[in-house]
This record gives C-alpha cells, sequence and structure tokens, in this order.
C-alpha cells in the first residue's frame, strides 16, 4: 500500500478513536459544573501525569525545537533550562493550588484569584491572560499539523485543509466530553508521542551514522556543524540572537506553561496532590529531560548534516520522516506528531472554554445558571477559541517557537499572583492588578512594535515590568485581610484547613 494512504488510513481510525472517546465521555445530567469541567476532581495519577506531560508537548516541541536547534545550534539547547525548572516550581506550586481547589470548589483560577485578592481586576485579567495564552498556543498546534500533513503527503494536502481536519477533531471530543475526554485522549496521546519522537532520533541518529560509518556518529554530526561559525557553539555577544540575557529571558517565559491558567484547572482536576511528584520530577524532569536534551540534540544537530541546506528549519523532522523512514516508522512517528498537536489543543480549548462558561458566562451575564447550561455555555467557548485561533495564524506568520513563547510569556505573569495565593503575604490586590497590566502592556510592545530589546526575550521583559509594579505599589497598599491568608496558606494546616470557611468576596 502506499505510504500516503497508509496514514490516512491509520490518522483517520486514530481520529475517530479520539472521537469515541469524546462519545463516551459525555454527559447528559451534569449536576455540577466540575463534573464537565474538571472531570469531577478525579483524575487519577496514570492519567492526569501523562495528560499535563502531552500538554506541554506540541507542535512547538516535535517541530519547532528541531528546527530552532538546527537554525541556533548549540544555544538553543541552553534554554532547555526550562524544564528542571518547570519540574521545580510544579512540586511548589501544584500541591497547594490542589488543596485550595478541593476546599474552596473552585473551578477556574479566576475564581481562586477573584477570592483571596478581592474585586473584579483580576477576574477581568485572568479572562484576559487566557486568551492571551491558549490563542496562540492553539494556533501553533492548527499551523503545526497543516505543516504535517502538507510535507508527508508530498503536497497532496495543503496546510490549511491539514489544520482544519486537526480543528475539527479536537472540537468534536472535546465539545462532547470537556476535560475527561482530552485527559484520556491526552493520555494515550503522550505513549504515542515519546514513542514518535524515539523513533525521529534513531533515524537521525542512523542517518548520520550510515553517511560515514568508519568515522562514527560522533564525528558526522559534529561535521555538520564545520564551517558555520563559533555562533553554533558558543553563547554569541549580548545584544544578539541566543545571547545568555535572551536564553535567561526566554526559559523563564517557558515555564509560564506550568503557571498558566490551564495547569492550575489540572492541578484542581486531580484525585490526590501526591501525583503531582510524580509528574514533576520524574515525567518532566527526567522523561522530558531526556527527549528534550538527547532527542533533540541529535534531531536538530543531526539534520545539519543530513540536509545541510533546508530553508524552512520547521520542517526539519518532517524531512526526515519522509526522506528517510519505512513505512511502518514512518506512519507512527507521524501518528507521534499528530499527537503532540492534538493533546496540546485538546486541553487548552476545554480550559480557556470552562473560563469562559464560568469566568465570563455565569459571573457577569448568568449568576443563576444552571450547570447544564455553563456546559453549554463551554461548549461554544470551543467553537470561539478555535475561531480565534484561525484568524491569528493566519494574521501572525512567525516561527513555531516563537509563537509559542510569545503564549508562555502570558502564562508567566500569573506566577506571582500564584505565589501570593499559596506562599507570600505581602502581595496585594493593588499590586497584582498593576503588574498584570503592566506585564500585558510591556509584552505587546516589546513583541509587535520592538521585539526583543536589548536582546532580552518578551517574557522577561513582561516579567521585570510586572515584578517592579507589583512589589513596589504593594508597599503602598492595603494588605490581604489576615484571615483571608491564614486560610489560604494554611491549607496543609489541618486545624486551619478544617475551620476554614469560603473568605468574602
Amino acid at each position: 500500500m502506499d505510504t500516503f494512504w497508509l496514514l490516512i488510513i491509520v490518522t483517520a481510525i486514530y481520529w475517530v478513536g479520539c472521537a469515541g472517546i469524546g462519545v463516551l465521555s459525555y454527559k447528559v445530567d451534569v449536576k455540577k459544573p466540575a463534573d464537565f469541567f474538571l472531570a469531577g476532581r478525579g483524575l487519577g495519577p496514570v492519567v492526569l501525569s501523562l495528560a499535563m506531560m502531552a500538554t506541554v508537548f506540541s507542535a512547538w516541541f516535535i517541530l519547532g525545537h528541531q528546527g530552532m536547534t538546527y537554525l541556533n545550534g548549540f544555544p538553543y539547547i541552553a534554554h532547555f533550562a526550562h524544564i528542571p525548572l518547570m519540574g521545580l516550581i510544579g512540586v511548589c506550586i501544584f500541591g497547594r493550588q490542589w488543596a485550595i481547589g478541593r476546599r474552596f470548589e473552585f473551578v477556574t483560577p479566576g475564581e481562586m484569584f477573584g477570592t483571596y485578592y478581592g474585586g473584579e481586576l483580576i477576574r477581568v485579567l485572568v479572562i484576559i491572560i487566557a486568551c492571551l495564552y491558549s490563542i496562540p498556543y492553539i494556533a501553533l498546534q492548527l499551523r503545526g499539523a497543516g505543516y504535517v500533513f502538507n510535507v508527508l503527503s508530498g503536497n497532496r494536502i495543503d496546510a490549511v485543509t491539514g489544520g482544519a481536519v486537526l480543528g475539527v477533531v479536537v472540537i468534536l471530543y472535546v465539545f462532547l466530553g470537556g476535560l475527561k475526554a482530552a485527559a484520556i485522549t491526552d493520555t494515550l496521546q503522550g505513549f504515542l508521542l515519546m514513542i514518535g519522537a524515539a523513533l525521529l532520533a534513531f533515524t537521525a541518529a542512523g542517518v548520520v551514522i550510515g553517511m560515514a560509518p568508519e568515522q562514527g556518529f560522533f564525528y558526522q554530526w559534529k561535521a555538520g556543524f564545520v564551517g558555520l561559525g563559533d555562533k553554533y557553539i558558543t553563547l554569541p555577544d549580548i545584544g544578539s540572537s541566543w545571547s545568555w540575557p535572551y536564553i535567561f529571558s526566554i526559559a523563564f517565559a517557558t515555564f509560564g506553561i506550568y503557571t498558566s491558567p490551564s495547569f492550575t484547572m489540572w492541578s484542581f482536576s486531580a484525585s490526590s496532590p501526591k501525583i503531582f511528584k510524580f509528574q514533576a520530577l520524574f515525567l518532566m524532569i527526567g522523561i522530558m529531560g531526556l527527549m528534550y536534551y538527547i532527542f533533540t540534540t541529535c534531531v536538530g544537530i543531526g539534520g545539519r548534516s543530513i540536509v545541510p541546506e533546508l530553508k524552512n528549519t520547521d520542517a526539519l523532522s518532517l524531512e526526515l520522516i519522509f526522506r528517510h523512514m519505512s513505512p511502518i516508522p514512518f506512519v507512527i512517528t507521524a501518528l507521534g506528531i499528530l499527537a503532540a498537536m492534538n493533546s496540546t489543543a485538546a486541553a487548552y480549548l476545554a480550559n480557556t472554554s470552562t473560563i469562559l462558561a464560568r469566568d465570563v458566562y455565569t459571573r457577569y451575564i448568568n449568576p443563576d445558571a444552571h450547570p447544564k447550561k455553563q456546559v453549554l455555555i463551554g461548549r461554544v467557548g470551543v467553537l470561539l477559541l478555535v475561531c480565534m485561533a484561525v484568524l491569528f495564524s493566519s494574521l501572525v506568520l512567525d516561527y513555531l517557537v516563537l509563537l509559542g513563547t510569545l503564549a508562555t510569556s502570558f502564562g508567566l505573569l500569573l506566577f506571582i499572583p500564584i505565589l501570593g495565593v499559596t506562599y507570600l503575604p505581602g502581595v496585594t490586590k493593588a499590586g497584582v492588578n498593576a503588574g498584570l497590566i503592566g506585564g500585558i502592556i510591556a509584552i505587546l510592545l516589546c513583541y509587535f512594535v520592538w521585539r526583543h530589546p536589548f536582546g532580552i526575550h518578551v517574557g522577561g521583559w513582561g516579567w521585570m515590568v510586572q515584578i517592579v509594579l507589583t512589589f513596589f505599589i504593594s508597599l503602598f497598599t492595603e494588605k490581604v485581610p489576615a484571615e483571608r491568608v491564614r486560610a489560604f496558606h494554611g491549607i496543609w494546616d489541618k486545624e486551619i484547613a478544617a475551620g476554614a470557611a469560603l473568605p468574602s468576596k
């Protein structure tokens, strides 16, 4: 059978399976909003851990990172420091968010922040940040799917059609099954993408070895960079792309994935806080560290020897698959790539549509909305978000990695508000609001007006502006009431938690 048709048939079966999970997860009778929006707060260790890992993987990892490593060399690899950083941050904040969410029955981060800090402005700002984060990220997945179909079909399927098909499939199962369907499919896709990434790395290594078997892998691997200049193996001067200030700031911006609204909601959906140590330390630092530092490096730098004149670096992985894989590994790796995009798009659609349903519709339009009505609005939100992502993808043309780090820069802005809720009593409502507004403005200006000023990534500028405004204004403004601080920060104290009531809003 022709490889093209084998790919089409297997992909169709795979996506029918995803849709089937949505149908099986569909609930007609929704008694509590959390049943649909948070999978009943009952996601177990295997499902949640792999779902969270799959959400981190995306077109960014499977296409963008390899391409940017090919383009920029070892300086790009240095920014993978965000992987262990994310693991450590996850251990510190997910368990506390889980306890707070369960104790006070929060469904969205806006509800948590609004209750702790008080006032409506922070709720509105979280809605804005959730959209600014998720829309570019969903657009990234749709564009990535388009690349996959276009290249692997030998241009027989255009990029727009490929992205549209992915969008329809994800809409279908998230629309029907909510976060539960997203979590179950993400679990299966987590295995697929790990297998696909491994096959891709082994293929790259095999091709490099085959180019000069008598000299060995590392000799030929290094030969790909001979004559390209020192910028591919050493950090360039400050002010240049991928100098140490840029790497440092983009690494911080990227760990904004774990402080984004979606991951706060993942933490709310867990059945137990014990899950997070396994997820953060073993899967995030161990497994993902291996895949980033070893697999991505093997493909990105090995690609310099294999396809030295590649113009579209985002298509590096696809070129390796198309040129050097036999049909079965070809299809399995392609499914792994599509799984990375499917899983990420599904999670962000499920969580951000929940924010629209709870923090916009229920909060401001229909406070007495029945859970069924809230779920209906959430489903409409899924459709709206995909339409907005398609529009964004058509207007903002950039490398996949740069789209991803723009999105995560907004997610990083919620790190300080989370620390205020969980650890830092001195952070005030006025300080948080001013910091969020200043950070959003700084990111937009440093991306669309003056890109990465002085060699510092937009996420770094947004966070620096936020830190200064938040802590300076917090020095002179009204503190969060001590009773409320005690109820949230002492959530692990059994005596405090037992007596804690929902703080006044």
